[in-house]
């Protein structure tokens, strides 16, 4: 009997032993990761939705060089790219025909301007019919693009219009725009004047229209934006953790997005980084 208390003993003493033990031992160590995120401050600044074409600096007003009878071609009088005056010969047609000679018929320029598009060979045939050569007042030149005719109504005239040629930057602004579209290519022309383009008619060029322009506007980086099934959001930071902000946005474009309602400018928002985060967690910005 005395042995069967003892072995109580034992395992009552054991037990209280581990129980002790299990109190006071250090809990582990639980590591908090803290994200590492870029940032922005909210400020006032410009959105632009901006599209690019191919085009063709043209003069602003320009015109075909036709013969006046049919006949073959002889040669041009001058060089692509003269100056000719008003009533300036242009090139010289043989309307002679077998068995009668007539005097060579003279092609005139009906305009003041630059002469080019010189593409008719010594030796073809030419007709009323057939242009010889265009010539363009170069004192206005134009870059003439042609646009689909869903995006068409969108442009204005007035609108900003920034033109490369040859890598040189030039700026200009719509001017005017086909009334209607071509039944076949469903296209319409736009001509944007440029400043200083004279030197580069008949030049080919790229066209970069900003077909609608917000200035002093809360405008934060595209990538700031984030979307759930609550709606659009971006997480605003403060005191070294992120508040998700529910936001309405106005113009957006590939790189940056405009804010209406939300946020004020002043506020520090997630930039890069926004999506590893979520609500209320602790962050430190880059």
């Amino acid at each position: 009997m005395k042995k069967y208390f003892v072995f109580i003993i034992i395992i009552v003493v054991i037990v209280l032993s581990l129980a002790i033990s299990k109190l006071t031992a250090k809990k582990p160590l639980v590591e908090t990761i803290v994200k590492t995120v870029s940032h922005e401050v909210v400020s006032l600044g410009s959105i632009s939705v901006v599209q690019d074409f191919y085009g063709k600096i043209e003069g602003y007003n320009q015109t075909e060089i036709y013969p006046d009878v049919p006949g073959r071609f002889i040669k041009y009088t001058v060089e692509e790219g003269s100056y000719v005056k008003k009533n300036d010969v242009i090139a010289e047609i043989d309307r002679s025909v077998p068995g009668m000679s007539f005097e060579t018929a003279k092609v005139l320029s009906p305009i003041d301007g630059l002469v080019y598009e010189l593409n008719i060979m010594k030796g073809d045939a030419v007709a009323p019919s057939m242009p010889v050569a265009m010539v363009a007042e170069n004192s206005k030149v134009v870059a003439r693009v042609y646009i689909s005719a869903d995006l068409l109504s969108s442009v204005n005239r007035g609108i900003r219009a920034e033109i490369n040629v040859d890598g040189n930057i030039l700026s200009g602004y719509v001017d005017r725009k086909s009334a209607f579209v071509n039944n076949l290519t469903q296209m319409g022309s736009v001509d944007i004047v440029i400043s200083g383009g004279s030197k580069y008619l008949n030049r080919s060029c790229t066209v970069k229209l900003f077909l609608t322009e917000k200035k002093n506007v809360k405008a934060i980086p595209f990538e700031a934006l984030r979307t759930d099934s609550t709606g659009e959001y971006v997480f605003v930071y403060k005191d070294n953790s992120v508040k998700k902000t529910i936001v309405k946005t106005g113009l957006k474009n590939s790189l940056a997005v405009e804010i209406t309602d939300g946020i004020n400018t002043g506020d520090t928002i997630v930039t890069l980084g926004s999506d590893m985060i979520k609500d209320g967690q602790t962050v430190k910005l880059r």
